[in-house]
């Protein structure tokens, strides 16, 4: 399978660096020069201290990994149980920190509404092939979190 098994990558999620745009191929060796020329056309390298950041993370992260990994899973179990609580049955994310949330068929009205009516931010699941749900992120702490699903509530958004 080695020949045949692509690699992709980043360190946006894993370490916590979203924004710095750093990623990584694993792929046969003809394959990562030929992503390479495509690539040197289309971007430039990534600055110094993001690539030592980058190294820092692969070799220096692991036990900080876990931590930030047992966090968000503790926030998606309690948004979950708050949303239950709300009778809105939530489909489990099994990655990253974001949840679709059932709403209206709407998405946009709703995640517009959510925002004038509760002062929560989401995002319309439509352009993530998910109409009827928002997309909501769960990289805050938990007390926002309950703050955020008490103010849907209160403004009949769940």
């Amino acid at each position: 399978m080695e020949d045949r098994t692509i690699t992709l990558n980043g360190f946006s999620k894993a370490y916590a660096m979203t924004g710095w745009r750093l990623g990584y191929i694993g792929a046969p060796e003809a394959l990562v020069d030929q992503a390479g020329k495509l690539h040197s056309h289309s971007v430039t390298c990534a600055v110094n201290f993001v690539q030592h950041a980058g190294v820092e993370a692969l070799e220096n992260t692991h036990d900080p990994v876990v931590e930030m990994r047992d966090a968000f899973e503790e926030r998606r179990d309690m948004l979950v149980d708050l949303f239950a609580d709300h009778g809105k049955d939530v489909p489990v994310p099994e990655g990253a920190f974001y949840m679709m949330l059932p709403v209206w068929e709407d998405d946009q009205a709703w995640a517009e509404a959510a925002v004038e009516e509760a002062q929560v931010a989401t995002v319309p699941g439509s352009p993530f092939g998910t109409p009827g749900y928002v997309r909501l992120s769960y990289a805050a702490s938990k007390e926002r979190l309950r703050e955020a699903v008490e103010r849907l509530a209160e403004a009949d958004l769940l």
